[in-house]
């Protein structure tokens, strides 16, 4: 990935991790107040809800990490998903921290510390899930660019050739304009023609 584009992506990674944090810590503790006001505090349900937590905001981070691709308008490069997928995954082992100290409290709150050891398995492979969905749609999303970014040779020889045709067609019809009573139709035709059928070719290819 461009030089520039990677410390853009990196500064906006970590203003989403920041973002992601801080919003976790505040529906954590208004969770806690909440089943505190209700009496459900010390319950698996406490644990339950800060698992949902953790996950919903694994899967936010992703989101807005492929969202920030399209804002970017970024061109295909080779290094781009190997780049994009390093950052996100060090996004995410320090959102874990967070995380699992937040899974630790709440079964502590939840009067059941040894939940702790017992549940972590299935956040982390929660987390796990998350990643390689994110990394699928990585893939989908960088295969679109590449194919929206690159041309083959013989491709972008035709947009070549179909241009000239226009330009020469161009020409001919001014001449024509000029000189009315030139026989300019045939060339113009033929011309034509070539323009239409070299680009179905293109659209053939481009379909391939």
């Amino acid at each position: 990935m461009n030089f520039d584009f990677k410390k853009n992506f990196e500064e906006k990674i970590r203003l989403i991790l920041i973002d992601s944090t801080s919003s976790l810590d505040e529906q954590f503790e208004l969770m806690l107040r909440k089943h505190a006001a209700d009496g459900m505090l010390r319950s698996g349900n406490t644990i339950k809800q800060t698992m949902n937590m953790i996950a919903e905001f694994t899967t936010k981070i992703y989101s807005e990490i492929l969202s920030y691709i399209d804002t970017l308008n970024l061109k295909y490069d080779s290094s781009l998903e190997n780049d994009i997928s390093k950052l996100a995954q060090d996004a995410q082992k320090q959102f874990k921290v967070e995380s699992i100290a937040k899974l630790e409290k709440s079964t502590e709150v939840a009067g059941n510390p040894k939940l702790f050891e017992r549940m972590l398995p299935d956040v982390e492979a929660e987390m796990a899930n998350n990643l390689a969905i994110f990394q699928n749609n990585l893939n989908a999303k960088v295969l679109d660019l590449k194919e929206n970014t690159i041309k083959s040779p013989i491709e972008k020889s035709l947009w070549v050739v179909e241009f000239m045709f226009l330009a020469i067609s161009i020409f001919i019809a001014g001449m024509w304009f000029k000189d009315p009573e030139g026989n300019y139709e045939p060339f113009l035709v033929g011309l034509t023609s070539a323009m239409l059928l070299t680009l179905l070719i293109i659209k053939r290819i481009g379909k391939q």
